[in-house]
């Protein structure tokens, strides 16, 4: 009886199901959470998580066989992206193979995985926004490194915060030779825009902390 089972599992399935019974997408209240709270009491478990959301459209899955694979699919996934981005970044294909190999046995990765999966669950984001920010520097175009950090944030507000740092560590160190200055100081823009997209999450989860 580990935490996917007792949490991670139970409240998305709330979430699914009150929007089935409501068709609310952005609801207010949990009756049924707690004797009734704020529903942001608990957005940490994936209120607008993208993979959650996703389980909406599969009302004939159980929420927790859908977590099941879910989790076994951020990880491939993952793994998938890794090995992608450092081809992109030119590495050659036995060091590809090493690290992504790596990533897949680490420890932390298959426990999280099936015990406190908010711990890994951005990861597939993260490093989608590693190559948008290759993309921002080779073509100008932010959209998806906006888009990574977006569903980031919509998926882990807290372990978002790191992944953020990382990713300017990235592209603050990482900036091609004699690009233009204006793009470089422009960089921190697209994420700017992506915390304020997902203000429809932080801002009254923020409120709610702060209110206790």
């Amino acid at each position: 009886k580990v935490d996917w089972i007792s949490q991670h599992s139970v409240i998305p399935d709330y979430f699914r199901q009150q929007f089935y019974d409501t068709g609310e997408l952005f609801p207010e209240f949990a009756a049924n959470l707690g004797g009734g709270q704020n529903i942001y009491n608990f957005s940490y478990y994936g209120l607008y998580s993208p993979v959650i959301l996703l389980s909406y459209l599969l009302p004939f899955v159980k929420m927790s066989d859908y977590i099941i694979a879910v989790s076994i699919a951020g990880i491939a996934v993952s793994v998938s992206l890794l090995y992608y981005w450092l081809g992109r970044r030119g590495f050659p294909e036995e060091i590809r193979l090493g690290v992504a190999l790596m990533y897949m046995l680490a420890g932390p990765v298959i426990y999280q995985s099936c015990h406190q999966i908010m711990f890994v669950q951005y990861m597939p984001f993260l490093l989608m926004t590693f190559l948008g920010v290759d993309r921002y520097w080779e073509k100008g175009k932010p959209g998806l490194y906006t888009l990574g950090v977006f569903l980031m944030i919509l998926t882990s507000f807290y372990f978002s915060i790191a992944g953020m740092a990382a990713i300017f560590l990235y592209g603050w160190y990482g900036y091609p030779k004699g690009i233009r200055k204006r793009k470089l100081f422009g960089f921190p823009v697209p994420m700017i825009v992506a915390v304020l997209s997902a203000g429809v999450l932080l801002i009254p989860t923020a409120y709610e902390i702060l209110q206790r």
